[in-house]
């Protein structure tokens, strides 16, 4: 039966807010499958050892924990692509990004089987990260444009947010991958202080620059998101979601930040490299929230004051 009206509003932030969490979540598992090194506990694909229920051994365990809630995901994606074509057909920011979400979460599951089949070549888990993080930014924009039915989109084609907002997206999502990147070429515990990397700014060897270059990057994307924060906050003073999705953003980056540290100086331990993607893909989060809602709020009502 289709769904209507305020059921179907209902339904879909409902679905769609499940769908962020468990997008958010399937990330973090698979930086624990990385981490503790569990990425092949299911040696097979689509079966774990041949089986629908697996031997419970941790390894096998978390791996195939990470495949549960891939499934969960696709399940919420899908039942929130149905309602978005059956009842917000006419809203393109909604079903433009779940039809997305749901390609993305069907080739992030093929992939994740080429990704065991190859026996985790690091380009298959950076491709892998870059499908999960494209399908958390889908799912956001739709679940912000169908929290509410607002009047329809103003003529008005600026840009609320301007290049630098836009800088900032794009380097954030290629911070994450570069992460990934480091780890797959072996440099991801080569610098054991922070913030120099064998007291130098610029070391020595393959691995060193690989390293140090994804702190530089760190620092820039950094300066560039926290400027992009500070400009939705002063210039979204009416709307105080925004404003809070800008602080929050800024938060969550300076917080990232220690938490690069804390990898460091903690000697680079499972716990801390698992917690530090997971905080990078919540900053990513965050950053996606503050643009959606922003956007949202401009083709509302005249946003004169954000420009």
């Amino acid at each position: 039966m289709t769904l209507r009206g305020d059921r179907a509003q209902s339904a879909f932030r409902a679905l769609s807010a499940a769908a962020v969490v468990a997008a958010f979540g399937q990330v973090t598992l698979g930086g624990v499958v990385r981490v503790t090194g569990s990425g092949l506990g299911c040696p097979d694909w689509p079966l774990c050892h041949g089986r629908l229920i697996p031997p419970f051994d941790a390894a096998t365990l978390i791996e195939y924990s990470h495949r549960l809630s891939g499934s969960l995901l696709g399940l919420l994606v899908i039942a929130g692509a149905v309602i978005a074509w059956t009842s917000y057909r006419r809203s393109k920011l909604v079903l433009y990004p779940m039809v997305g979400a749901v390609v993305l979460v069907v080739v992030a599951g093929a992939l994740g089987g080429v990704t065991v089949l190859t026996e985790l070549e690091w380009w298959a888990r950076l491709i892998h990260l870059a499908l999960a993080e494209a399908l958390i930014a889908c799912v956001i924009v739709a679940a912000v444009e169908g929290w509410h039915r607002g009047p329809a989109p103003s003529r008005d084609r600026r840009r609320p947010g301007g290049m630098l907002l836009h800088a900032a997206l794009l380097g954030m999502f290629i911070l994450i991958l570069s992460g990934s990147f480091m780890v797959g070429y072996g440099a991801g515990s080569s610098c054991g202080t922070w913030p120099l990397c064998r007291g130098s700014l610029f070391p020595q060897g393959a691995a060193y620059a690989v390293h140090m270059g994804h702190r530089y990057l760190a620092a820039i994307v950094g300066v560039v998101v926290l400027a992009a924060a500070w400009g939705v906050w002063t210039r979204a003073a009416a709307y105080p979601s925004v404003r809070a999705a800008a602080a929050g953003t800024a938060a969550v980056l300076l917080a990232q930040t220690l938490v690069g540290a804390v990898v460091v100086w903690a000697g680079f331990t499972a716990e801390m490299r698992a917690a530090h993607l997971s905080m990078a893909t919540l900053a990513w989060v965050a950053l996606l929230l503050m643009t959606a809602l922003l956007y949202s709020r401009r083709r509302e009502v005249s946003m004169g004051g954000v420009e």
